[in-house]
């Protein structure tokens, strides 16, 4: 190597110096994009786990009205549940509706609305209504609000809030559940 110094052939590093540079180019190409996929499925893993844990809230909250014995907090959280025999497009539909009335009595307007497929399971289902609306903040905040004051359990899972100049476009994702036992 000393010789090779000595005699001025620098071949070598310029030899080492491109695989080098193949080298860290390749782990840019491969290592990057599987960080975002890593990232993407981070994010799915949180929404599992809070549908999950709402779920299980559920679940427990049932549980505990059956062990104690009382009747009418059972009914109760029975109530909040659409029951077995209901269909998804029912469910739908009246959520559907009733969010529609009270965006328009809060002053939003609906631009349109999907209703995706339903997540099943053998405890609880969770039907979707995704929902788009225009109009202010103020209206915004009642409207949910008023998914509290519903009387059924509705969970807002998803929320993308877009901004252009004075008017603000609202994209929600709510969710329903219906006993399956």
């Amino acid at each position: 190597m000393k010789e090779l110094i000595a005699k001025g052939n620098n071949n070598w590093v310029k030899t080492i110096g491109v695989y080098i540079i193949i080298i860290l180019a390749l782990l840019r190409f491969l290592i990057y994009p599987l960080h975002a996929t890593l990232k993407d499925r981070r994010a799915i893993f949180a929404d599992q786990q809070e549908t999950y844990l709402l779920k299980s809230r559920l679940l427990q909250q049932a549980r505990q009205t059956r062990d104690s014995g009382d009747v009418k907090d059972q009914d109760k959280v029975r109530s909040t549940l659409y029951p077995r025999d209901v269909r998804f497009s029912d469910i739908q539909e009246e959520m559907l509706t009733s969010i529609t009335k009270c965006a328009e009595k809060n002053g939003l307007n609906v631009l349109g609305f999907e209703m995706p497929e339903v997540a099943g399971s053998e405890k609880i289902s969770e039907v979707p209504v995704v929902i788009r609306l225009s109009g202010n903040a103020e209206s915004f905040v009642k409207l949910l609000k008023g998914f509290q004051e519903n009387k059924k359990t509705l969970q807002v899972k998803i929320m993308d809030i877009s901004v252009s100049g004075e008017a603000m476009t609202f994209l929600v994702t709510v969710n329903a559940f219906r006993m399956e036992v």
